[in-house]
């Protein structure tokens, strides 16, 4: 596995695959099930591993910081905090707040068994406390030595970049890095967030490539994991059809629908200008070992433009009227000015 600069605002290097830990130690698997994912991780290279506070109400952070022990330096290990253990906690542990993000850290630092968290991002946006209290609270806790890099996870974009502007106003430490969700089944990341990220040299976690298992199940098992694909009525038939191509195109390959999407996401990770790192949350070894196969996969252009074509979502304003106009004007500026003579 290879090490990429993960942010232009930091030195941090990461591995190209991160292990998203969101189901280690769900009661449906051994402890021992879940160590043997984090060594088969391990053992290829990775040492990139994202958990939170919430999954499964601080289970994953005590497991992770147990099966990383005394390596804890060789690996960089990401958690975050605005959704709880439990979301019925109550307002001094929830949200954004500087409260909330303070109750988490010492706690998370605890069940971790580590002095400091490497990278520390708000698990969501709640709508409510000011993005100058945010930065503020994440500069303390690097001051303290307590995290080493700041992020945001699910912000909205202009969140994000009146954040990153004002880090640099204020002197804060900058944000490093974002988490979002993006896959071939879901991508409109690419309409605002990553265009934002590249331009501003910030990293991107890219969390559930396969749609929530959706697209890591057998053709006749249609159903997400994501409560908020539930919530919209997805997978719908637009989701089945471009499963059932994709199922087609791997079977042509040699391949699994899952290797096929983590492919064409890698694919996207190495065109793109900033870094974008896949976050596997994966619940067997067979299926870890198939995407770290999958990091050094190749497929024809003509292959992944194809896969471009039919996973492509429609433009919406701007960006529709504005590529009309840069359409009729071949790209270049509309006026130009005269060099004096």
């Amino acid at each position: 596995m290879k090490y990429k600069l993960f942010s232009e605002k930091s030195g941090l290097r990461v591995s190209e695959l991160s292990l998203g830990a969101g189901l280690t130690g769900h009661s449906k698997h051994t402890k021992q099930d879940y160590y043997e994912i984090f060594k088969t991780y391990a053992d290829a290279g990775g040492r990139f591993i994202d958990t939170a506070e919430g999954y499964q109400a601080g289970k994953s952070e005590s497991l992770i910081g147990e099966f990383v022990g005394s390596d804890r330096d060789d690996f960089i290990i990401a958690s975050k905090y605005a959704v709880g253990r439990d979301r019925t906690e109550g307002f001094a542990k929830l949200g954004n707040s500087r409260k909330a993000m303070r109750v988490a850290i010492e706690q998370s630092l605890k069940r971790l068994n580590t002095d400091y968290i490497d990278l520390y991002w708000l698990h969501a946006y709640d709508g409510t406390t000011p993005i100058d209290e945010i930065l503020r609270g994440l500069d303390d806790l690097v001051r303290e030595g307590k995290i080493l890099y700041g992020g945001l996870s699910n912000f909205p974009v202009w969140k994000i970049a009146y954040g990153s502007a004002l880090s640099t106003f204020k002197n804060y430490v900058p944000i490093t890095a974002i988490s979002h969700e993006y896959s071939i089944a879901e991508r409109t990341a690419e309409y605002e967030i990553i265009p934002m990220a590249e331009e501003l040299g910030i990293g991107i976690g890219a969390w559930s490539p396969l749609g929530g298992g959706f697209l890591g199940r057998s053709i006749e098992h249609n159903f997400s994991h994501l409560p908020h694909w539930t919530e919209s009525g997805r997978p719908n038939q637009v989701d089945i059809t471009l499963k059932e191509r994709l199922t087609a195109i791997a079977k042509e390959h040699n391949i699994s629908v899952t290797q096929l999407a983590y492919v064409w996401l890698f694919h996207k990770a190495r065109k793109s200008v900033t870094s974008i790192v896949p976050i596997a949350g994966v619940s067997s070894v067979h299926q870890m070992k198939e995407i770290i196969e999958a990091i050094n996969l190749t497929l024809p252009n003509e292959v992944l433009s194809e896969l471009d074509a039919f996973s492509s979502i429609s433009p919406i304003e701007p960006h529709n009227h504005n590529f009309h106009h840069q359409q009729m004007t071949n790209g270049v500026k509309m006026f130009k000015i005269e060099e004096p003579q």
